[in-house]
């Protein structure tokens, strides 16, 4: 595993935001909505507004896509929060911490590998996200209110 860099973002959010944001993210699946097999990445202001999505049949495909469209678009991704409709594995949590952004929500569960390498970068990593639950992973630097 390659040495991470650690995230020096920080962005100031709440339980109702990602609540906002995963009851949101259906809207914003035409894919999943026709296909129920797909998964969606999105990324999400502080107060849980979704900015951008994008889909795929992988999960990887969907985030990569969604990095891209930011890149693509000059959206900074240390403003806002990256969720996603998958299981949390430590390719998605690399992947995150190498944009910058300070904070993952996913759906699944984590690996314990994600979990691990999520801590050592200082990334805010929710997982189980539901509209009335979530488990917090690591939020060592208090993001979360």
């Amino acid at each position: 595993l390659r040495p991470l860099p650690p995230i020096r973002a920080e962005i100031r959010t709440d339980r109702s935001a990602l609540a906002r944001a995963l009851a949101a993210l259906p809207e914003r699946q035409p894919l999943g909505r026709l296909t129920g097999a797909v998964h969606a990445a999105a990324f999400c202001s502080p107060d849980g507004a979704i900015l951008e999505v994008r889909e795929d049949v992988g999960r990887h495909n969907a985030l990569d896509k969604l990095i891209g469209a930011l890149a693509a678009r000059g959206v900074d991704p240390r403003t806002g929060f990256m969720l996603l409709t998958a299981r949390c594995s430590y390719e998605l949590v690399e992947k995150t911490v190498r944009t910058g952004c300070p904070m993952l929500v996913t759906v699944s569960a984590p690996t314990s590998l994600a979990a691990a390498r999520a801590a050592e970068a200082g990334l805010t990593l929710v997982a189980l996200a539901r509209r009335d639950s979530a488990l917090i992973v690591c939020d060592d630097r208090g993001l979360i209110a």
